[in-house]
């Protein structure tokens, strides 16, 4: 089994307030509020941990709130190696309200020194070569994009699979690296592709132009409720999941999907349990409030409800 690895430059506090009725323009009163550790690396780690794959988290954190962040890792029994950086680790708020889809406000406020990244950087060159590599987040202030780039290509040259889901990457990042796998939503594909494609179908054959004009070689796309697509270039698959009438919280959904596809190819299963495995475990995790990752009996209930076609 190839060793799973999460990256997480840009942590962040995720605080989940459930505000009924909540209005623009108006005072709103908080009912419940949830504060998590989180990014969409440690997501990942948290999602595959609750699923019972060993794997282990690389971050960078604030010296001034390390501490506890640190500490709810730990409480959620995550593996990780972390990096200091002078300064705090920058708070994301979601307001949940009784209708409607969430609203996420996202602080662009954290920094990383030097010689964090650098520290970082030595550690995973240091790694086994052979490994699944998921760098996820937006690149934080204080690391040029070229420096990161140049990291994972150095991976990537050692025999690291890497699954980039970040959109501080362009395309032509992305053609240059040309990752084993992107993992965009659809408000990123859409901003990818400067246009939304009808149907499941067509989003699947666009995955698949994706793949032939060298961005990746494989992509799989959430489209949130309705499942996923993927394609490796050859062939196209839409990925279906059943319909929840209450979702509780669909923030980190995508981190989750990301988790079930490294589990299921890092235990190398046949490529359509792998991605049944990828929207269960998305799919779960609509299940648990805030960012809490997805409960294993709820992946295994979902997994027997997925289905994939082939086009």
């Amino acid at each position: 089994m190839k060793p799973i690895r999460t990256v997480t430059l840009n942590p962040c506090f995720d605080l989940h307030y459930t505000i009924p009725g909540f209005e623009i323009g108006r005072e709103n009163a908080v009912t419940s509020a949830v504060i998590e550790a989180g990014g969409k690396g440690i997501n990942t780690s948290r999602a595959l941990r609750a699923g019972g794959v060993d794997n282990l988290a690389y971050l960078i954190v604030g010296t001034d709130s390390a501490a506890p962040f640190l500490e709810q890792l730990r409480a959620d029994g995550l593996s990780f190696r972390a990096f200091e950086t002078p300064g705090r680790v920058r708070e994301n708020l979601t307001v949940h309200p009784e209708e409607g889809k969430e609203t996420r406000i996202l602080l662009n406020t954290f920094r990383v020194s030097e010689q964090a990244f650098a520290e970082l950087e030595a550690a995973l060159l240091a790694e086994a070569p052979q490994m699944l590599l998921a760098f996820s987040g937006r690149i934080p202030n204080g690391v040029e994009k070229t420096r990161v780039l140049s990291l994972l290509a150095r991976l990537a040259a050692r025999g690291a699979d890497i699954a980039a889901d970040s959109v501080s990457l362009t395309p032509d990042d992305l053609r240059a690296l040309r990752p084993w796998l992107i993992k965009p939503n659809e408000q990123e594909m859409q901003a990818f592709l400067g246009r939304t494609p009808a149907t499941r179908e067509e989003v699947a054959k666009t995955a698949k132009e994706m793949v032939k004009n060298g961005v990746s070689q494989t992509v799989m796309i959430s489209l949130g409720g309705d499942g996923a697509v993927f394609s490796d270039g050859r062939d196209a698959y839409v990925l279906r999941v059943p319909r929840l009438t209450h979702p509780i919280s669909t923030v980190g959904a995508g981190d989750s999907t990301l988790a079930g596809l490294l589990a299921g190819t890092a235990q190398e299963l046949p490529l359509e349990e792998s991605l049944r495995l990828a929207v269960a475990y998305g799919t779960a995790s609509c299940l648990t409030p805030g960012t809490r990752p997805p409960r294993k009996e709820d992946i295994q209930a979902v997994f027997a409800q997925t289905g994939v076609e082939k086009l």
